[in-house]
């Protein structure tokens, strides 16, 4: 029998100012080449991601 999850603990203090700081980093930092390469495939194939959805 699988092993229960344990929930993911919370980040507080300074954990949690590192994280923020890195997300925001991540946010604002240009779109890499390999990243530029996913969104326009997804973006020329979205009605068949799409089709999933509904």
């Amino acid at each position: 029998m699988a092993k229960p999850i344990r929930a993911t603990p919370t980040l507080r203090g300074e954990e949690a100012r590192k994280f923020l700081k890195l997300m925001e980093k991540r946010e604002n930092s240009p779109m890499s080449e390999i990243d530029r390469k996913l969104f326009a495939n997804v973006e020329k194939h979205r009605k068949y991601f799409e089709s999933f959805l509904n």
